[in-house]
């Protein structure tokens, strides 16, 4: 019993079943699952990947706008080297978008909502689908768009009960370090086994 016990502790942290939604509250981060916990991934050539943009844990009942500067950073002189297939603003429900100009690399988002999103721990506003033509590190940073509206450096949401705008930090806690990596792991914490361990442990005490 022991030995299978270990088994299935064995193979349940291996596939990861239980994910780990982004404990930090009122933070803005760029994800490879809908949960708020994968933050980096390994990017082949030719092959689509998807990314989120997710607010987590936040402290208003719902949210009906938000802005940011989205910026990705690729090795000099492939910037050709990437495509963004897609870009999808929360279900589609929005009434009015701003894009900046920097393409695929980045640029201004400053988004009004149709209708208004329920707070939830993983609140996916956007979504991105990508694709490199060479494998190289791709590394992605959020701050304030070029006119926030509120003075400071990280992005704004509008709290829909009552249109009170307000600042989202960032998990990496400033934003001149990416949130988010292709290719390269180094920015990424290496407690998620340990998280799921933790999680599955404590359903056998």
């Amino acid at each position: 019993m022991k030995i299978l016990l270990i088994l299935l502790l064995t193979i349940l942290v291996t596939t990861s079943p239980f994910a780990v939604i982004d404990p930090g509250v009122d933070l803005m981060g760029i994800y490879f699952d809908h949960n708020a916990d994968a933050k980096c991934i390994h990017g082949p050539a030719s092959v689509p990947f998807n990314c989120y943009l997710i607010l987590t844990n936040t402290t208003a009942p719902s949210i009906n706008a938000y802005e940011l500067g989205l910026r990705l950073e690729v090795p000099a002189g492939n910037e050709a080297m990437i495509f963004r297939l897609a870009s999808t603003i929360a279900n589609g429900v929005v009434d009015g978008i701003d894009v900046g100009t920097n393409g695929v690399l980045g640029g201004d988002f400053i988004v009004g909502l149709g209708l208004p999103l329920p707070a939830q721990e993983a609140m996916i506003l956007h979504s991105f689908q990508y694709m490199l033509t060479v494998q190289m590190p791709v590394y992605f940073y959020i701050g304030a768009s070029s006119i926030p509206s509120i003075p400071g450096d990280y992005p704004v949401v509008q709290n829909a009960e009552g249109s009170i705008l307000m600042q989202v930090g960032l998990w990496t806690g400033n934003p001149d370090y990416p949130v988010a990596a292709v290719n390269d792991y180094s920015i990424c914490p290496l407690d998620t086994e340990e998280a799921s361990f933790g999680r599955v442990k404590s359903l056998y005490r």
